[in-house]
């Protein structure tokens, strides 16, 4: 039996999802998570917890270090603590695991540790990217004609280098990667496109068709998703007379949005970042028209029925949207089809475990995104490029 430990930051439901979906294909499969939920997912281990849930798994004896040392080394010396607990996965790796599947960020293993863990001969490396773990922001500004002064502080001061490393120690270390264009504007290597499973029956699919149609705009972070254009577009359309309802929803239950979804007829997402997104596919799923930035030159495993917006268009797609009630049937229907289909938790993890067991490093498999060549254009900036120059990846 084959061991995958999937662990990072939990995002609606992500590292919940692939646990079941390994574990329906015969995986056995740790979950180790970051953060807490408000959806009640439960996972093996907590990193506030993790020398006990190793223990209760029986991953671990007993260390020979008292409770009140663990205590104390939690509380007091955060450092000796990430040491420690690294050591501890590193081993444990070597031993039992097959297959390291980080989500969004790691927790104690850092990417300067990534050749021990190819070195132990049994642990393979999975680069899995969903969006800003990656994604250098003056870079994408620049490729996508952006202005980056509408993101926000929080991305104008990231760490561009930190960043570029994390993906070069993946490039070099993994055995395979999932992701999406937008965010691999510095990858040498190709990829393989990145598609989010779902469990389609936490779906509850309702063609609705409301007679006045009721709109959702429910941005995780309103700068990157635009919600000033798209407030802004909403709020001409009313004085023009077009019948609809609008909702602005925030920080509320994974739960409860889902619900929301299915009672609406359209969602609009995002128009900076290309979608469609986690929360696109959702509404999708549950008969609700997606609106959201799409990259067209997306490869061919990829072309979702979502109707395409940017700032320029989204006043003139969302009303056409609105008055064409046909359109909206027929793409209500079509776009649950594609998830289905093609976003299914046991489609999609198939296809992960088809090249888990079939690729070698770095290897130009089916479905990947070869834009490992846009480091060579105009997008990359001086000082990113002298950056570049200086970046040494052990």
């Amino acid at each position: 039996m084959k061991t995958i430990w999937i662990e990072g930051i939990e995002i609606s439901g992500l590292i919940n999802n692939l646990a079941i979906g390994f574990k329906e294909k015969g995986y056995r499969v740790y979950t180790c998570v970051d953060n807490y939920s408000k959806d009640n997912y439960v996972y093996d281990i907590n990193k506030y917890r993790f020398v006990r849930d190793l223990i209760d798994l029986k991953l671990l004896r007993y260390p020979k270090i008292s409770k009140i040392a663990i205590i104390f080394i939690n509380k007091y010396l955060p450092k000796l603590r990430s040491k420690f607990l690294r050591k501890i996965q590193l081993k444990l790796f070597e031993k039992q695991v097959d297959y390291y599947l980080p989500v969004y960020t790691s927790q104690f293993i850092r990417e300067t540790d990534f050749y021990k863990i190819k070195n132990n001969k049994k642990t393979k490396i999975i680069g899995y990217f969903i969006g800003s773990e990656i994604r250098v922001y003056k870079t994408f500004c620049t490729q996508f004609d952006i202005n980056p002064n509408v993101l926000g502080g929080e991305y104008l001061n990231e760490s561009i280098k930190e960043k570029i490393e994390k993906l070069k120690y993946f490039e070099k270390y993994a055995h395979c990667i999932f992701s999406v264009p937008d965010q691999m504007s510095f990858a040498n290597h190709p990829y393989f496109h990145l598609q989010l499973p779902f469990v389609i029956s936490n779906f509850k699919f309702n063609q609705n068709q409301n007679k006045i149609p009721l709109i959702i705009h429910c941005p995780s972070n309103s700068n990157i998703k635009g919600s000033d254009i798209i407030i802004k577009a909403v709020n001409e359309l009313k004085e023009e007379g077009v019948k609809f309802n609008f909702i602005y929803l925030q920080k509320i239950p994974h739960a409860e949005l889902l619900l929301k979804l299915s009672e609406a007829d359209i969602l609009i997402d995002e128009l900076y970042a290309h979608g469609p997104g986690l929360l696109s596919f959702e509404a999708m799923a549950s008969g609700c028209i997606a609106l959201t930035r799409y990259y067209e030159e997306s490869p061919q495993c990829f072309k979702p029925p979502i109707v395409s917006i940017t700032k320029n268009n989204i006043k003139e797609k969302l009303k056409n949207i609105i008055l064409d009630v046909e359109l909206r049937k027929e793409l209500c229907l079509k776009a649950r089809n594609y998830v289905v289909e093609n976003n299914s938790l046991s489609k999609v993890v198939d296809d992960m475990i088809k090249i888990f067991e079939n690729v070698k490093l770095n290897d130009f498999g089916f479905d990947y995104y070869p834009n490992f060549k846009l480091i060579e254009k105009e997008f990359i900036d001086t000082d990113t490029k002298l950056l570049l120059k200086n970046i040494n990846i052990n």
